[in-house]
This record gives structure tokens, C-alpha cells and sequence, in this order.
């Protein structure tokens, strides 16, 4: 199964690995990249969710595998990218979209409320690129490696994002020093920046304070929160060969917000 038209951005026959997978961001490049002929390791948390996206994928004649882990426990991600490689091969586009939030003013948020989106932002993040990294290195594997940020990690945001923020912006630094690191390896390693998207973290964020939806949209000139398929484009380009002298860069899909 198949979208494919110009080989410049093909990913069929691409082995996928992506972190988050179950719902939001995640959920909608697994779908994504397996209609255009990858196969792809769909990794989360809830093992329910994991399954249910890759249901999703082979009822639709595509080939996923379902892969369970905390992307915080280093050991429990080497297994799933091994899982990974047994069943298809080994990883060639790697997308870390796991990611948590938890909003609270500065001078108020406890030592664990910072560590927990610390933990799985940026600790998460890294486990999985290093074991994707790891095994494209020593089997001479040419691959990519994508993270999806935030424009948090590029601007400042309001009230009770500091550790938000500060995982973001630490994403981007790690991002940049293994694209440095890996630049004669055959791995690339990029990030993707969007703004606020329809993603099931910022519905529930809706859901909560009403009165975001017109603030989110007051800050993107395009005057329109992003939906989630609209960061598939991005996906495919930093996947494919017609990326192949990318590394190193944030790509912002943003609407203009940072162009402010």
C-alpha cells in the first residue's frame, strides 16, 4: 500500500519507529507513513492505545508492530527498537513525539511537576534517539531522526511553562550537538517546532480554560490553530531523500507565529 509518486519523497519500504504513537502527533504520522508504504513500530505508553493504532494500520493493508514501553526507561526502548529490528529491519526514520505537559506559575510548580515533563521530554526523547542512533551506526544504516519540539522551545511562552519550555528548548540543543555527532555517520537528526495544533493535549487544554482557543489563535497570523495532518508534509520531507543535505535545523510549522 502505497501513495507514493515521486521517488524525491518516498518512504515505502522504510522501516518507522515512532515514540507517542497511540494518539495526538504520533498517531497521525503512523498512519501517515504506513498508507505510503512504511513499516512502522508503533511505540507508546498505553499498551491499549499503541494497539489501536496499529489496528488502524493493518485493517487499512499496511504493516505495523505494536511496541509498549516508557520511553523514560532507557532499557525498555533498546528492546523495542530490537523488537523493532527482528520483525522488519533496522529503524530509518526515527519520530520522538512522545511528550507530556504540566502547566503551573514558576514560583509555584513542585520539584516533581518539573521533572516529569523533564523525564519524558527531553530524558524520553534521548533514549529513543540513541537507540535508533546506535543501531544505524553499526550496521552503516543511512537514516533520519526527527523530533517533534515546539515553538516553546524557540519563544517564550505565558504563565506555567517553564518546564515545558526548558524541554524543548533542551530538545533543540540535543538535537543540534547529535546532528553535529552523526553528520559523517549517515544519520540525520532535525526537529520540528509546530505551534498549537488540535492535538488531544491542547483539547484538553481547551476543554479546561475556554478562553486559550482565541488566545492560541491571536498569536498565529494565520488566525487558525493547526490540525494534526498538517505536520505530515514535514514528516515526509525530513524522512526522505529530499532532505538528504538537512541536519542539524528546526523546521517551525507554525503559521507565522514566530515570524512575529
Amino acid at each position: 500500500m502505497t501513495l507514493t509518486s515521486d521517488p524525491l519523497f518516498s518512504v515505502d519500504g522504510k522501516v518507522v519507529i515512532i515514540s507517542g504513537a497511540g494518539s495526538g502527533f504520533g498517531r497521525t504520522i503512523a498512519l501517515a507513513l504506513a498508507e505510503r508504504g512504511a513499516s512502522v513500530g508503533v511505540l507508546d505508553i498505553t499498551q491499549k492505545a499503541a494497539e489501536e493504532t496499529t489496528a488502524l494500520i493493518t485493517s487499512a493493508g499496511g504493516q505495523a508492530i505494536t511496541l509498549v514501553a516508557d520511553t523514560r526507561d532507557a532499557e525498555a526502548v533498546e528492546k523495542c527498537v530490537q523488537d523493532v529490528i527482528a520483525k522488519f529491519g533496522v529503524p530509518q526514520i526515527v519520530v520522538a513525539s512522545a511528550g507530556i505537559g504540566r502547566r503551573s506559575p514558576a514560583i509555584e510548580m513542585s520539584s516533581q511537576t518539573w521533572q516529569d515533563v523533564i523525564d519524558v521530554n527531553l530524558n524520553g526523547a534521548w533514549n529513543l534517539a540513541q537507540a535508533t542512533g546506535r543501531a544505524m551506526i553499526t550496521t552503516n544504516t543511512q537514516g533520519s531522526i526527527i523530533f517533534i519540539s515546539s515553538i516553546a522551545g524557540l519563544v517564550g511562552l505565558p504563565n506555567g511553562n517553564a518546564n515545558y519550555s526548558a524541554s524543548k528548548g533542551a530538545v533543540h540543543a540535543l538535537m543540534r550537538t547529535l546532528a553535529i555527532e552523526w553528520a559523517t555517520k549517515g544519520v540525520r537528526v532535525n526537529a520540528i517546532a509546530p505551534t498549537h495544533f488540535r492535538t488531544p493535549l491542547i483539547v484538553a487544554s481547551i476543554k479546561e480554560n475556554p478562553e486559550g482557543e482565541a488566545f492560541f489563535k491571536a498569536n498565529i497570523p494565520m488566525g487558525r490553530m493547526g490540525e494534526p495532518e498538517e505536520i505530515v508534509g514535514s514528516i515526509i520531507y525530513l524522512g526522505s531523500q529530499a532532505s538528504s543535505m538537512v541536519t542539524g535545523t528546526v523546521l517551525v510549522v507554525d503559521g507565522g507565529h514566530t515570524a512575529r
